[in-house]
């Protein structure tokens, strides 16, 4: 199979060939000006993952962690804690994931494969949602909000995307014009067309006998034994100070006048522009504009038009006149009634003709249409303004020596006890509190007990300060508050265990020389027997489940296996497995090598990346890691957990 060639691309020999490669690369692109500049990267000061001049910052770990973890919540269509998939090596995982990756970036910037600041800018010129819809052109004003809303600057976003451009162009000449050899997809389609008869039962929980509810003192054993998944995080209570324009704006009260005042200001920018799509066919000379006109007057398409005068058409759908490029072009376009023709219009680039598609008349605002948007803005301000007024008085207070409570106090501003809550805001009921977002976890997290903290800015419109007044030790929950689910895990556990044991017990048997029908007959199962399995129908096998499928293929004929299901335990024995014809197989193995060739250039990346990391030797921050994720850095993950990490 393919998983057996594909892992020569992970071997020494070929990590070593790839390493050797990238030395050509940076031999070629150190010279002189074979470097480009780094100009948008600068290595921060908080980085768990640094490799040469890239880094990843413990914000952007959080978040990429974050978004692994709901994956894994998917999946597992359960709740996980930071603390559980750290002791099962989630972020060790996680960091040395990211430092092939930042490796491979590094490795082509210091090769000179790195687009230009043109490139770069014409690239974020391109992105849609960066577009003012008023006028259709790009909107710096507009790319900036998107960027803060991801909390990214721009020089963030410049370097990503350096990274993403450089990052394809190495992929597109590593895979141009590559093939993988006929024998790599001969293998696949060998094994592929092999047919397998295999026969089977389900040993279910009902082949033995229920357990006993368990003691008190079995169930603090098994509280014991899965302490790092039943451990709760440390937890604190604090007091909490807020001064949030979000909080206030429902109450704030909007003069009528005001709006009417902002509306005059307002009125031509809330006003919807005139539409049109427009068909421009660029043109040499006057006769050229003028034949282009009479052919789109015909109804010719644009395209085979603008090609036989060596140009191609330019369309503007649904767009206002400040969005078409040429000003002078665009007066024209909109002077012009829906389905009328001109040319040759002389604009400022050039000579064209024009056709005017489709008109959509433009609407003037009126002040009742427009009133909810700018009674909203006006009372989002006004809130705003008194957030920021009620924030400096508490500051004003704390800067004279009150406390949290009692400069709230003098700030007209209630404070709220809230708690317990982990670093992750996750309470006793595993809910997260509404009122606590990161930045003021991270403010109670950094304080000890019973400090009090000062103001900080959480954003526009948003100021808090916190105390902590209590701090909970890491700990396990009492027995008396979860003795049932805790029961419940306890008796599913031994049952799972008693059922492999039984499993194991009748596979024994068997192997021994007692048929599949008697070991069956024993736990009042029936034997199915599933002829004809080909590994490439195996999606018609997918009710049995991955593992049932991995025994059945790569067991021996006269192999018996046990393997987990949804129902139970699979005990089952490969009865025959006959080879493909050469007819199939040679009519499947051209269909598979496109598979094929995309899966080998997959694992040469990845033996890239390797080689990378042994060039570049990037740094980790496993203690810093933690730290965002807002668990304990000591840590120790289970045995066999984690896989290679991150290099220290």
């Amino acid at each position: 199979m393919t998983g057996t060639l594909r892992s020569t691309a992970r071997n020494p020999i070929a990590i070593a060939l790839m390493g050797l490669l990238i030395l050509v690369f940076l031999i070629l692109g150190v010279g002189g000006g074979g470097r480009f500049p780094d100009a948008f990267r600068s290595i921060r000061a908080d980085s768990v993952i640094t490799a040469g001049s890239h880094s990843t910052s413990s914000r952007e770990f959080r978040r990429i962690f974050e978004g692994q973890k709901t994956k894994f919540e998917e999946q597992t269509q359960q709740q996980l804690t930071n603390e559980f998939l750290v002791q099962n090596g989630a972020d060790q995982q996680m960091l040395g994931q990211i430092a092939l990756e930042q490796s491979e970036l590094e490795m082509l910037q210091r090769a000179g494969i790195t687009p230009g600041p043109q490139l770069v800018d014409a690239f974020i010129k391109q992105i849609p949602d960066a577009f003012d819809r008023v006028t259709g052109k790009f909107s710096e004003q507009q790319f900036t909000q998107l960027l803060a809303a991801r909390g990214l600057s721009v020089r963030d976003a410049q370097a990503e995307i350096t990274d993403s451009l450089a990052e394809r162009q190495f992929s597109y000449a590593m895979g141009a014009g590559y093939k993988a050899p006929r024998l790599y997809a001969a293998v696949d389609a060998v094994a592929g067309l092999e047919t397998r008869d295999v026969s089977y039962f389900i040993l279910g929980v009902d082949a033995v006998p229920p357990p006993a509810p368990p003691t008190d003192a079995q169930l603090q054993t098994f509280i014991k034994a899965h302490a790092a998944q039943l451990m709760r995080p440390e937890m604190r209570v604090i007091t909490l100070a807020r001064f949030s324009a979000k909080a206030l704006a429902p109450n704030v009260t909007i003069d009528p006048a005001d709006v009417a005042k902002e509306f005059a200001f307002k009125k031509d920018s809330l006003s919807t522009p005139e539409l049109r799509t427009v068909i421009q066919i660029p043109v040499r000379t006057d006769a050229e504009g003028a034949q282009a006109a009479a052919r789109l007057a015909r109804g010719e398409d644009p395209a085979t038009i603008a090609k036989s005068f060596g140009a191609e058409p330019v369309s503007y759908v649904n767009k206002p006149q400040s969005a078409i490029a040429d000003p002078k072009l665009g007066a024209a376009a909109f002077a012009l009634k829906e389905g009328a023709v001109s040319g040759p219009v002389s604009g400022t680039l050039g000579l064209a003709a024009l056709k005017v598609v489709k008109v959509t008349p433009g609407a003037a605002a009126t002040l009742e249409t427009a009133r909810p948007k700018i009674e909203a803005e006006l009372r989002d301000k006004k809130a705003a303004d008194l957030a920021y007024e009620q924030s400096q008085k508490f500051d004003d207070a704390r800067q004279a020596g009150s406390s949290v409570a009692d400069a709230a106090a003098k700030a007209g501003v209630p404070t709220q006890t809230v708690g317990p809550v982990a670093a992750n805001g996750m309470g006793l009921d595993g809910k997260p509190n509404p009122l606590l977002d990161d930045k003021i976890l991270k403010a109670a997290f950094a304080q000890a007990a019973g400090q009090d903290g000062d103001l900080t800015d959480a954003g526009p419109g948003e100021y808090f300060a916190v105390r902590v007044e209590r701090i909970l030790p890491p700990s396990l929950p009492p027995l008396t508050e979860n003795r049932d689910a805790l029961a419940k895990a306890y008796m599913n556990q031994e049952l799972v265990t008693a059922v492999k044991a039984k499993a194991d017990e009748l596979v024994g048997k068997i192997r021994g020389g007692m048929t599949l029908e008697a070991a069956a007959s024993q736990v009042g199962a029936v034997v199915t027997r599933q002829t004809g399995m080909q590994r490439i129908k195996a999606r018609q096998y997918q009710g049995l489940g991955n593992q049932f499928l991995q025994e059945a293929f790569g067991a021996k004929p006269g192999e018996v296996f046990a393997a987990g299901g949804q129902a139970g335990i699979f005990i089952g024995k490969v009865e025959s497995a006959r080879p493909a014809d050469t007819t199939s197989t040679a009519q499947l193995l051209e269909a598979l090598r496109g598979r094929v060739t995309q899966a080998y250039l997959g694992d040469l990346m990845n033996a890239a990346q390797i080689a990378a990391r042994e060039q570049i030797k990037p740094t980790s921050n496993l203690a810093l890691a933690r730290q965002a994720l807002g668990v304990d850095p000591s840590i120790v993950v289970k045995t066999g957990a984690a896989g290679a990490g991150a290099r220290k």
